[in-house]
């Protein structure tokens, strides 16, 4: 198989099939439904408010029998997430692709802010939307004031018990199933996270999530660039890298911006031709 090609691993994911353990240092791995619904109210109008924003987006959107989730942060999205995407398409009437949003008072940052390289909430939003522009059976919107980043998160809720970033992924899974089952989703799509543990923190909790609630977890193998798995922040370190040709590559929806513009807006200590 040629190394820039498609990977074809594709498996169903079990809470048993865990990288990385849910607790560590003896902290525990799950939330209670008390602490759950404490979290909702921290967030944003409790329990209640998510039930109105499920029944706003079902009537919003009115999903057909059949669809399924992806969750992206799409910081930038990439040709990684397109192929996410199409896999889902294949095996689903209709994909339902939520992008993390944030909340204004953070600048609308999603996840995995790692390289100083922020895309704001509209402009991964326009990026998604674009990669996707050409394929049917796609609705991408705003994941709303309950699927939240890391940033979001309530500072210090179940830090102790658990540490933030397990707090963080346990509850903001636990809302993602909360929506499938509002929405009648009863298959969600990720990519698996072969190198980036906090990220298979979050994908761990994921599991263990649609398990409980009886929503199936299907992980695919991510696509490849040669050796390297294609990635948000492959794309960011090549621009904070000056790496302008591979970044568009990687993420053709940055041809919105030149290559020089990038640079300038990221790496101004850059000299510019």
């Amino acid at each position: 198989m040629n190394k820039n090609s498609y990977c074809g691993i594709f498996h169903f994911a079990t809470p048993d099939a865990k990288l990385i353990p849910d607790g560590k240092d003896g902290m525990r791995g799950t939330v209670t439904e008390k602490e759950f619904n404490g979290y909702l109210g921290l967030i944003g109008d409790g329990e209640e408010g998510l039930g109105l924003w499920e029944k706003q987006l079902a009537r919003d959107i009115g999903l057909p029998e059949g669809s399924s989730l992806v969750v992206l942060n799409a910081n930038p999205f990439t040709t990684g997430h397109r192929y996410l995407v199409s896999i889902a398409r294949k095996r689903s009437s209709h994909v339902l692709v939520l992008v993390i949003q944030g909340r204004p008072e953070s600048g609308g940052r999603g996840n995995h802010e790692n390289t100083g390289i922020v895309f704001p909430f509209d402009e991964r939003m326009g990026m998604t939307k674009a990669g996707l522009a050409d394929m049917d059976g796609i609705s991408v919107l705003p994941s709303g004031p309950y699927i939240i980043s890391r940033d979001d998160f309530p500072q210090g809720f179940l830090s102790e018990e658990m540490g933030s970033v397990p707090a963080h992924a346990a509850l903001d899974s636990m809302v993602i199933c909360h929506v499938c089952r509002a929405l009648g989703i009863k298959s969600i799509f990720a990519g698996d996270e072969p190198r980036d543990e906090m990220s298979e923190i979050h994908l761990n909790a994921l599991r263990t999530a649609c398990a409980g609630s009886g929503i199936q977890l299907r992980v695919a193998e991510r696509k490849r660039l040669g050796e390297r798995y294609i990635s948000s922040s492959m794309v960011r370190q090549d621009i904070a890298d000056g790496n302008m040709d591979e970044a568009v590559l990687l993420a053709p929806s940055l041809t919105c911006h030149s290559a020089q513009d990038l640079a300038l807006r990221y790496r101004p200590d850059i000299d510019q031709v």
